[in-house]
């Protein structure tokens, strides 16, 4: 099973594709195909997770990696890496992520199909050398977001290179995320972090379609 936690010592590499709700389930077609017969061969790779936004707008491979220099081997492999064989289709924003902060603070995320509902609150820093900044505010809205109904577990990825940072949450309902974000409790330190990033997709929803790990046949 792939679970998600701060203290875990794998790497993330978070892939996402921009397509349109007529060619979302062919590009997850895609990916399942190339997760069974390339991916997971792969030296270190440990699990992943395909998800796809209800708007057909997006999908997020989400791929845990046990070193950095597993995964660098894997993309600089013109052969097997994802942009190289993920043809018809645009070229994803694709960067190596650690999580730096969980809420609640020891839990787990056990990413599973119909596990439930996935946000991802994307944040495309302007300029990368500000990341720890951007840090330092998102640990203010996580403590906002404490005790939120609705919000299972979330974990917050900082990518390695300073250029992202992702939201990686579990919902339990449409309802209570919508009512969150109809009144959010982080809006002070929110702002701050959207004057250090470009924030896409805030409000979009995903569900969990298809997982693998080294293990499985």
């Amino acid at each position: 099973m792939l679970t998600v936690f701060k203290d875990n010592l794998v790497l993330a590499a978070i892939d996402i594709f921009v397509t349109q709700p007529d060619q979302q389930w062919s590009l997850i077609d895609s990916l399942v195909a190339h997760t069974k017969n390339i991916l997971k061969q792969q030296s270190g790779y440990v699990a992943s997770a395909i998800h796809r936004s209800f708007d057909g707008l997006r999908v997020v491979n989400y791929v845990q990696w046990q070193r950095q220099a597993d995964y660098e081997a894997y993309i600089n492999n013109c052969d097997i890496a994802l942009a190289a064989k993920m043809t018809g289709f645009l070229t994803p924003d694709s960067h190596l992520y650690e999580i730096f902060i969980s809420e609640p603070a020891n839990s787990q995320m056990q990413i599973a199909v119909g596990a439930g509902l996935i946000n991802f609150g994307i944040f495309k820093l302007k300029n990368p050398a500000d990341q720890p900044r951007f840090l330092e505010a998102t640990k203010e809205a996580v403590k906002l977001v404490t005790g939120q109904t609705g919000l299972l577990t979330t974990h917050f990825h900082r990518s390695l290179d300073g250029a992202r940072a992702i939201n990686y949450g579990l919902w339990s309902s449409q309802q209570e995320y919508a009512k969150m974000n109809e009144h959010p409790p982080f809006v002070e330190p929110l702002m701050q972090m959207r004057s250090l990033a470009n924030n896409e997709f805030q409000m979009s929803l995903y569900e969990i379609v298809f997982t693998q790990t080294a293990e499985q046949t």
